[in-house]
């Protein structure tokens, strides 16, 4: 039941998450290309965006050249790209001062309406995917109006799109699964799929506004026309198959043989913890962004080091999250401190000249691994290693003795701090491609758009994937020629890989052939060995 429950937490997560991007890379007219682009249409062109964008409140979007903007004005908010300025003002919706007899455009998001006073002529009215437009003149000399947000859609079909988001899928199972007694693959994965995505598609779009004039909160909008409704959806859709299974197991007469748990998402107790901690985090992490002021996003936005120090904060959170939780959700004990592993422990200590600690995680039988951690937080006491149940089940002493020698090359070769400045180089060669790419983009137009958006894409993977990767197959190398020369038995290593590999592809199993090498952070077996053999 709690790994069920965990189940669809996850989910609800992956679906709040997927809105928030959404919000943070469309919706926004500070990160979005959408509204730049419309905007560059025509020059002059003057926007009032409101109805909740990613920061709350009201603002006014001019674009000016850069001439007619005043450096270092405190009354604005500015951001540049090309020969651009887009400068924002916060305004207040019930006086709205304008220039008179000039056109303005109001934007908001959907699900969300702008009723304007008297004092503002409605030309045109647009409504897009993403966004309604209104084409205004405001009358008079004075130039001033007031407008008034409600909900685009009437109350009634608002709560008819929230109940039915999470009920439809739950009852297509039911009567699929109950009423016509239908199995087939097209019965059990289509509710299942629409228990994902449904209420995804229907509460953003038709409840998300009302919910946002509601509460005034994007975290509470995104928890209750999200969150929830996923949650509940996968949550009931489920409980309808186990509904039908138990009815099916008391007509059918004859035994059916109970259903038993595969270990197919089988988590352990801290696996679960870390699990729902990593997703209270990652949620609590995306939600900061809807906490921060106007003025932190356009400097995040128009400075490439404050881009560059957004993006390596967010590096190094997910490096220090993924060594806690890594440590944490495997239950460590030290095995250094009993036969035979203290025998082991001294006779390595004595050939490393280094005190080293040895530890096993718990419930891994079916893990064959040996790993040291690469970020700065190794104990003063001594190096630590870590190694599963299965390596010592399938190993023998002296082939375990040959992969700690590896293991203890990374860290006397420096392994882990070459691999930290790899991966903050990587990052900031990353930001400042995404960064520039996006001004680029932005400033040229949509052809310039799609033209370098697949070469910043290919420019990424070598960044992410090919390079990391081809410097980590060095390491490794390094790492068996350490091992070699410590250990003093070429061909002890070379067994030790060759079986290594036997047990790496039993437990790959299919997977193991659709591997793509310039993908795998290590060589593949036959290259070290080959490597090893050409040793002097």
């Amino acid at each position: 039941m709690k790994k069920s429950v965990l189940i669809f937490i996850m989910v609800a997560a992956f679906s709040s998450a997927a809105v928030v991007m959404v919000e943070l890379g469309v919706r926004s007219a500070v990160l979005s290309p959408f509204i730049l682009l419309d905007s560059k249409k025509e020059e002059g062109v003057h926007k009032v965006l409101t109805g909740y964008s990613v920061y709350q409140g009201d603002y006014q979007l001019d674009i000016k050249e850069n001439n007619t903007v005043k450096t270092g004005s405190s009354e604005s908010l500015a951001f540049h790209i090309g020969d651009t300025v887009y400068q924002f003002s916060e305004i207040h919706s019930k006086n709205v001062n304008l220039p008179a007899e000039e056109e303005w455009t109001v934007m908001t998001r959907r699900g969300i309406d702008a009723e304007f006073s008297q004092d503002a002529t409605v030309q045109s009215s647009d409504r897009k995917f993403f966004f309604n437009e209104s084409t205004i003149l405001a009358a008079g000399n004075s130039g001033s109006f007031s407008f008034q947000l409600k909900p685009e859609f009437s109350k009634p079909l608002i709560l008819l799109m929230y109940v039915g988001s999470f009920l439809l899928p739950c009852l297509l199972a039911l009567f699929f699964n109950h009423v016509l007694s239908i199995r087939n693959l097209f019965t059990l994965f289509f509710p299942f799929i629409l228990a994902g995505t449904l209420p995804l598609i229907l509460n953003y779009h038709f409840t998300m506004g009302y919910a946002l004039l509601l509460t005034d909160s994007y975290i509470w909008s995104i928890l209750l026309c999200i969150f929830v409704p996923s949650f509940l959806s996968v949550a009931l859709t489920t409980g309808v198959y186990q509904y039908t299974l138990r009815k099916d197991e008391e007509e059918d007469s004859s035994e059916v043989p109970e259903m038993k748990e595969t270990g197919f998402l089988h988590f352990t107790k801290r696996e679960s913890i870390g699990i729902a901690l990593l997703i209270a985090g990652g949620l609590a992490y995306f939600f900061t962004f809807f906490l921060l002021p106007m003025s932190l996003y356009v400097q995040i936005t128009d400075k490439w080091y404050y881009f560059i120090a957004w993006y390596l904060s967010l590096t190094l959170i997910i490096m220090v999250v993924y060594t806690v939780l890594h440590r944490f959700m495997g239950k460590y004990r030290n095995i250094g401190i009993t036969e035979p592993f203290a025998s082991l422990k001294n006779s390595i200590e004595q050939v490393c000249q280094a005190k080293i600690n040895l530890f096993m995680k718990d419930e891994s039988k079916h893990e064959t691994n040996a790993w040291v951690y690469s970020t700065p937080f190794s104990s003063r006491k001594g190096l630590n290693i870590y190694m599963t149940e299965g390596l010592v089940k399938n190993f023998t002493l002296d082939e375990i003795k040959a992969v700690l020698f590896h293991e203890i090359g990374h860290i006397k070769l420096k392994h882990g701090r070459w691999i930290l400045a790899i991966t903050f180089g990587v990052a900031v060669a990353i930001s400042l491609t995404m960064f520039f790419a996006r001004k680029i983009m932005l400033g040229f137009g949509w052809w310039h758009y799609i033209v370098i958006f697949p070469i910043g894409v290919v420019v990424l993977i070598l960044l992410t994937e090919w390079l990391p990767n081809k410097i980590s197959k060095m390491f490794e190398h390094q790492a068996d020629e350490y091992a070699v020369r410590q250990s003093g038995d070429k061909d002890l290593y070379i067994q030790t890989l060759m079986k290594l590999n036997k047990i790496t592809e039993k437990e790959d199993g299919e997977f193991a052939s659709k591997r793509k090498e310039w993908k795998e952070t290590h060589p593949s077996f036959q290259k070290r060995i080959n490597f090893i053999k050409d040793l002097t």
